[in-house]
Protein backbone atom coordinates (compact mmCIF):
# COMPACT_ATOMS: atom_id res chain seq x y z
CA UNK A 1 0.00 0.00 0.00
CA UNK A 2 1.34 3.42 -0.86
CA UNK A 3 -0.51 5.55 1.66
CA UNK A 4 -0.33 5.75 5.40
CA UNK A 5 -2.58 6.70 8.26
CA UNK A 6 -1.69 8.34 11.56
CA UNK A 7 -2.73 6.60 14.76
CA UNK A 8 -2.51 9.12 17.58
CA UNK A 9 -1.78 8.03 21.15
CA UNK A 10 -2.07 10.40 24.07
CA UNK A 11 -1.48 8.54 27.35
CA UNK A 12 -3.37 11.27 29.20
CA UNK A 13 -6.55 10.26 27.35
CA UNK A 14 -6.01 6.51 26.89
CA UNK A 15 -3.38 4.20 28.34
CA UNK A 16 -4.91 0.76 28.08
CA UNK A 17 -1.95 -1.17 26.68
CA UNK A 18 -1.92 -4.73 28.04
CA UNK A 19 0.42 -4.23 31.00
CA UNK A 20 2.40 -1.17 29.96
CA UNK A 21 3.49 0.42 26.69
CA UNK A 22 7.10 -0.49 27.57
CA UNK A 23 6.03 -4.12 27.97
CA UNK A 24 4.38 -4.14 24.55
CA UNK A 25 7.52 -2.58 23.04
CA UNK A 26 9.58 -5.44 24.53
CA UNK A 27 7.20 -8.06 23.12
CA UNK A 28 7.33 -6.53 19.65
CA UNK A 29 11.12 -6.27 19.85
CA UNK A 30 11.13 -10.02 20.64
CA UNK A 31 9.28 -10.70 17.38
CA UNK A 32 5.69 -10.82 18.64
CA UNK A 33 3.58 -8.29 16.69
CA UNK A 34 0.93 -6.45 18.69
CA UNK A 35 -2.54 -6.65 17.13
CA UNK A 36 -5.11 -4.23 18.49
CA UNK A 37 -8.16 -2.16 17.65
CA UNK A 38 -7.43 1.52 16.95
CA UNK A 39 -9.71 4.46 16.38
CA UNK A 40 -9.63 6.17 12.97
CA UNK A 41 -11.97 8.96 14.03
CA UNK A 42 -14.66 9.63 11.45
CA UNK A 43 -12.71 8.06 8.59
CA UNK A 44 -14.69 5.41 6.75
CA UNK A 45 -12.24 4.55 3.97
CA UNK A 46 -9.04 2.85 5.04
CA UNK A 47 -7.77 -0.11 3.06
CA UNK A 48 -6.22 -3.18 4.64
CA UNK A 49 -2.48 -3.02 4.00
CA UNK A 50 -2.22 0.71 4.69
CA UNK A 51 0.83 1.77 6.72
CA UNK A 52 -0.17 2.62 10.29
CA UNK A 53 2.03 5.21 12.02
CA UNK A 54 1.83 5.48 15.81
CA UNK A 55 2.25 9.11 16.84
CA UNK A 56 2.90 9.85 20.52
CA UNK A 57 0.95 12.93 21.56
CA UNK A 58 0.40 14.88 24.76
CA UNK A 59 3.93 15.85 25.72
CA UNK A 60 6.63 13.65 24.22
CA UNK A 61 5.45 14.21 20.64
CA UNK A 62 6.94 11.99 17.97
CA UNK A 63 6.70 8.83 15.94
CA UNK A 64 6.99 5.68 18.06
CA UNK A 65 5.62 2.87 15.93
CA UNK A 66 4.78 1.36 12.59
CA UNK A 67 2.38 -1.36 11.58
CA UNK A 68 -0.21 -2.39 9.03
CA UNK A 69 -3.95 -1.90 8.94
CA UNK A 70 -5.64 -5.32 8.85
CA UNK A 71 -9.33 -4.44 8.36
CA UNK A 72 -11.62 -1.88 6.82
CA UNK A 73 -13.14 0.57 9.34
CA UNK A 74 -15.98 -0.70 11.52
CA UNK A 75 -18.10 0.95 14.18
CA UNK A 76 -17.68 0.10 17.84
CA UNK A 77 -18.03 1.70 21.28
CA UNK A 78 -16.00 4.90 21.63
CA UNK A 79 -12.83 4.36 23.67
CA UNK A 80 -13.46 7.36 25.95
CA UNK A 81 -17.28 7.56 26.04
CA UNK A 82 -19.28 4.31 26.08
CA UNK A 83 -22.44 6.23 25.14
CA UNK A 84 -20.97 7.03 21.72
CA UNK A 85 -19.51 5.06 18.85
CA UNK A 86 -16.44 5.61 16.68
CA UNK A 87 -14.80 4.01 13.68
CA UNK A 88 -11.97 1.57 14.28
CA UNK A 89 -9.60 -0.66 12.34
CA UNK A 90 -7.56 -3.60 13.52
CA UNK A 91 -3.86 -2.87 13.22
CA UNK A 92 -0.77 -5.03 13.61
CA UNK A 93 2.17 -3.10 15.07
CA UNK A 94 5.41 -4.80 14.08
CA UNK A 95 7.80 -2.03 15.11
CA UNK A 96 7.54 0.00 18.31
CA UNK A 97 10.19 2.04 20.08
CA UNK A 98 10.37 3.51 23.56
CA UNK A 99 9.08 7.02 23.99
CA UNK A 100 12.68 8.16 24.56
CA UNK A 101 13.67 6.75 21.14
CA UNK A 102 10.83 8.46 19.25
CA UNK A 103 11.38 10.35 16.00
CA UNK A 104 10.77 13.87 17.31
CA UNK A 105 8.07 16.08 15.86
CA UNK A 106 10.68 18.68 14.80
CA UNK A 107 12.36 16.07 12.57
CA UNK A 108 9.01 14.92 11.17
CA UNK A 109 8.18 18.52 10.24
CA UNK A 110 11.38 18.87 8.21
CA UNK A 111 11.31 15.50 6.42
CA UNK A 112 7.54 15.25 5.86
CA UNK A 113 6.26 18.86 5.88
CA UNK A 114 3.04 17.90 4.04
CA UNK A 115 1.67 16.49 7.31
CA UNK A 116 0.53 19.06 9.88
CA UNK A 117 2.37 17.32 12.74
CA UNK A 118 1.39 19.99 15.29
CA UNK A 119 -2.30 19.62 14.43
CA UNK A 120 -2.91 15.89 14.78
CA UNK A 121 -5.79 16.00 17.24
CA UNK A 122 -7.30 12.62 16.40
CA UNK A 123 -6.40 9.37 14.69
CA UNK A 124 -7.19 8.61 11.10
CA UNK A 125 -5.43 11.38 9.23
CA UNK A 126 -4.14 10.25 5.84
CA UNK A 127 -0.53 10.41 4.67
CA UNK A 128 -0.32 10.60 0.87
CA UNK A 129 1.93 8.24 -1.09
CA UNK A 130 5.05 10.42 -1.56
CA UNK A 131 5.19 11.76 2.01
CA UNK A 132 4.53 8.20 3.23
CA UNK A 133 7.54 6.96 1.22
CA UNK A 134 9.75 9.56 2.97
CA UNK A 135 8.22 8.66 6.32
CA UNK A 136 9.16 5.00 5.72
CA UNK A 137 12.75 6.03 4.90
CA UNK A 138 12.97 8.22 8.00
CA UNK A 139 11.58 5.43 10.17
CA UNK A 140 14.00 2.89 8.72
CA UNK A 141 16.94 5.26 9.36
CA UNK A 142 15.75 5.82 12.93
CA UNK A 143 15.49 2.08 13.60
CA UNK A 144 18.90 1.47 12.03
CA UNK A 145 20.41 4.10 14.36
CA UNK A 146 19.02 2.18 17.37
CA UNK A 147 20.56 -1.12 16.27
CA UNK A 148 23.87 -1.80 18.06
Amino acid sequence: MDEGIIMGWNPGLWDEWPGTYAGVVAEVRDGRPHVTQWSVGARREVEPGTDAWLLRQGGSYGLIGHGTVLTRPYEDVHFADPRRTANFVDVEFTELVSEADRVPRDVLEVVVPEVAWRFQFRSGNRVAAEPNRRLRELWRDALDALTP
